[in-house]
């Protein structure tokens, strides 16, 4: 059987607090368009990190939550977007 994401070692390993901020960012992610996820990142970036600069790891697990309640077409635009605030230098 394949394991979901939030039982993979790399969850696991932040901690149950900070999968609890991820599982509830997931909710909130559902029916949203990929734009619109890309705008309570800020915030669950502080929530999770309690405030100090995110680690690599922490932002993507955070990601990687916000991806999952999204169809194909819509993880396509969400990777895209990812991709290019990246390369400016912004995530």
């Amino acid at each position: 059987m394949k394991e979901t994401f939030w039982e993979k070692a790399e969850f696991q390993k932040l901690g149950k607090e900070k999968i609890a901020i991820l599982q509830e960012l997931a909710q909130k992610t559902k029916g949203k368009e990929p734009m619109e996820l890309l705008e309570l990142l800020p915030t669950y970036s502080k929530k999770l990190s309690g405030g100090n600069p995110i680690a690599p790891a922490e932002r993507e697990a955070l990601l990687v939550a916000m991806e999952e309640s999204l169809e194909n077409q819509e993880k396509v635009q969400f990777q895209r977007a990812v991709q290019m605030l990246k390369m400016m230098g912004k995530l």
